[in-house]
């Protein structure tokens, strides 16, 4: 394929953005220049919101995955980037069907989330009993994820019931059959830690880590803006 071709064909293709945990679309994404960024660059955006959250709140027993695929089957070849939680569901769909994605960019997927199952509802349940209560609390992330469901002006209840709802998840193998073209962000900072096994193990992946950045920074940065774009474009 011409150079020219590549380009057309990349173009064509949409780019699919999927939020983290208590934001959504519009509140993480279009607010932090994400949209205005890719179609400047001449790109289709869509946005799908994590079940429970943004325009799926009533979706909140779905699988992000499946979302994803869903949108992704409609045009046949997509690019993605994922945030946190959505940046999992875009590794899982792309590790099942891996022929719907062409580049995906996946933000603070720390490796302890897999492998120390930090994804389950096991390990979710004190956080979903605080978003189904009103109760004050002197938790931080408690108090941090319900000032982001606020902003984002989401239920908080929707979310504590896609946290309990059941849920695949990518593993070690799966990562290993993707066969997008990836970029692995994460944050120097983040509390969750770094992202270096799954970026040693999806097979074309890049690796970028933000100095000083803490888990929800990363988003937010110009810095990760500018990467993720120029990648995505192929810059």
């Amino acid at each position: 394929m011409s150079d020219s071709s590549s380009v057309s064909a990349a173009v064509d293709r949409p780019v699919i953005l999927i939020n983290g945990m208590g934001s959504n679309f519009e509140s993480l994404w279009r607010r932090n220049g994400w949209v205005d960024q890719l179609e400047a660059a001449g790109r289709a955006v869509i946005g799908v919101d994590l079940p429970g959250h943004g325009t799926a709140k009533d979706s909140a027993q779905r699988d992000a995955a499946d979302l994803l695929l869903e949108e992704a089957a409609k045009h046949g070849s997509v690019d993605a980037i994922g945030f946190s939680a959505g940046a999992w569901a875009l590794l899982l769909a792309a590790s099942e069907q891996p022929d719907l994605f062409e580049r995906i960019a996946v933000l603070a997927a720390a490796d302890a989330v897999l492998t120390g199952g930090m994804h389950s509802a096991a390990m979710n349940q004190p956080l979903i009993d605080s978003l189904r209560s009103s109760e004050p609390t002197d938790n931080p992330m408690v108090n941090l994820l319900r000032g982001i469901i606020a902003d984002a002006g989401n239920d908080p209840a929707a979310i504590a019931d896609y946290l309990a709802a059941s849920k695949r998840f990518v593993t070690v193998e799966g990562l290993g059959l993707i066969t997008a073209n990836a970029l692995v962000i994460d944050g120097g900072a983040d509390g969750a830690g770094q992202s270096e096994l799954v970026a040693t193990t999806i097979p074309k992946a890049e690796h970028v880590t933000l100095d000083g950045a803490d888990h929800f920074e990363i988003p937010t940065l110009a810095k990760s803006l500018d990467v993720v774009v120029s990648f995505i474009t192929n810059d």
